[in-house]
């Protein structure tokens, strides 16, 4: 076979950008979730994925939570699912449980915390 009758090879394009992560300053890097940004912090992303799962859910359920994510992966859906809970604080309740008791509290005392 002749060199001008040979097929041509693909070439691969490699760029600097490839060999070397970006490293971007942000509160929220990527299209990650906050659940999965704060779970990975957290090192619970660690390791290999072994646990098995599996569910029947609602799919308006799943359908919700695949469009907040933006992936339609079930795999992706439960990882951010588990990582929201996995990671969720008790502000949220502690603050819906105080609702009324600090405006209850005299104006005086208030003035005196420092907030």
């Amino acid at each position: 076979m002749t060199e001008s009758a040979r097929k041509p090879r693909a070439r691969r394009w490699t760029s600097a950008r490839a060999s070397k992560p970006e490293i971007v300053e942000s509160s929220l890097p990527g299209s990650e979730t906050v659940g999965l940004y704060v779970a990975g912090r957290m090192g619970l992303l660690v390791g290999a994925k072994t646990k098995h799962v599996n569910a029947k859910v609602s799919p308006a359920l799943f359908d919700a939570a695949a469009k907040r994510i933006g992936k339609k992966s079930p795999a992706a859906v439960i990882n951010a699912a588990l990582a929201s809970l996995a990671s969720e604080d008790d502000v949220g309740p502690w603050l819906a449980r105080q609702w009324g008791v600090l405006a209850d509290i005299d104006p005086e005392l208030l003035e005196q915390i420092d907030l």
